[in-house]
């Protein structure tokens, strides 16, 4: 009788230990958050937490923060807390000769300084390709497939990089070294690892959540002065590559669950169709072309509930301004003097 007992406590212990790691491996990556006017690290700190990454923001650590999501996709929690801070998300990958650069540079951003010494990269072309569905995939693992190029430098690298995978890219201005040689293909962060040690450097990767603000006591409002921030784009030199973006977009979609991907697909087909057709037209032309697509019903009804979703995490209070700010720009533009 002892011993079957000792073996039954066995299979229930066994079923219970089962049930656990299931429930681990199916919750792996989901975050739950559930503040209620807690301090804006006290968030932060929980999202690292849950999630096993880093994150850097130059809002004010000490602002009131109310968010609720639970057993989100990490970059939708992420996204969701950008929204609640009217922040900027993004991925990035800041690198550099020796790790104490790097730690000065996020020093320098969480305090909102501006050092003029650093390198950006960021893409510049992607907003008009987005299609719907793609908030819940994970950055990370967004595949580079590197170009070949004749030009090994670093920052045109990085440049790429940033085109075909959306992350952010920031090194040291004046650190440009040739690389002997390229990575294959690989998720982002795999092939940045690779880059940086064949440049003999150290990257760190994490997640900025950037306030642009231009209020007049920008720190009590967790917001920072106007100006660029240390992880502002640079100015291109270059048109961006069209090409990288569709692909950047393509890799995401792919992402996306089976039974999502072909509406995903669709969509995408469709804005990369049209912007194809007025490339190449004048800005008169192009600019009217593109009034006529967006005015179209169907388009608008899909913008529009595009921005419904999004707009559903933000807070009552947010919505509410928001609307506001919408109704102010257009009595703005009805009272616009009329141009020549």
């Amino acid at each position: 009788m002892r011993k079957l007992r000792t073996a039954l406590l066995l299979i229930v212990a066994a079923s219970a230990m089962g049930v656990l790691a299931w429930r681990w491996w199916t919750e792996r990556g989901l975050v739950t958050l559930a503040f209620a006017n807690a301090p804006l690290s006290t968030v932060i700190e929980s999202l690292e937490r849950q999630g096993g990454v880093e994150i850097a923001t130059n809002a004010d650590p000490a602002m009131l923060v109310t968010i609720r999501v639970n057993r989100a996709p990490l970059s939708e929690a992420i996204d969701t807390l950008a929204l609640r801070i009217d922040a900027d998300a993004k991925l990035a990958y800041i690198a550099a000769p020796t790790s104490e650069q790097i730690r000065g540079a996020l020093r320098a951003f969480s305090s909102g300084a501006n050092p003029d010494d650093w390198m950006v990269f960021a893409a510049q072309l992607g907003g008009r390709l987005q299609v719907s569905n793609l908030s819940a995939v994970d950055p990370r693992r967004i595949e580079w497939r590197i170009t070949q190029t004749a030009d090994r430098n670093l920052h045109t690298l990085l440049d790429q990089g940033a085109q075909k995978t959306g992350a952010l890219f920031a090194v040291p201005l004046g650190w440009n070294p040739w690389l002997s040689k390229l990575p294959s293909t690989g998720e982002v962060g795999e092939v940045t690892a690779k880059l940086i040690r064949t440049a003999n450097g150290t990257a760190k990767e994490l997640f900025l959540l950037t306030v642009h603000s231009r209020t007049e006591n920008p720190r009590r409002q967790g917001e920072r002065p106007p100006g660029r921030t240390l992880f502002s784009a640079s100015p291109r030199t270059e048109a961006p590559n069209p090409e990288w973006a569709a692909e950047r977009a393509q890799a995401a979609i792919a992402m996306l669950p089976p039974d999502e991907q072909d509406q995903a697909r669709r969509e995408f087909n469709e804005m990369w169709t049209f912007w194809e057709s007025i490339r190449q037209l004048p800005e008169p032309e192009r600019r009217a072309k593109s009034e006529e697509h967006f005015n179209r019903p169907d388009v608008e009804a899909r913008i529009e509930e595009q921005a419904a979703a999004r707009d559903s995490r933000r807070t009552p209070e947010q919505r509410e301004q928001r609307y506001r700010n919408y109704i102010r720009r257009k009595e703005q533009i009805k009272g616009a003097p009329t141009k020549s």
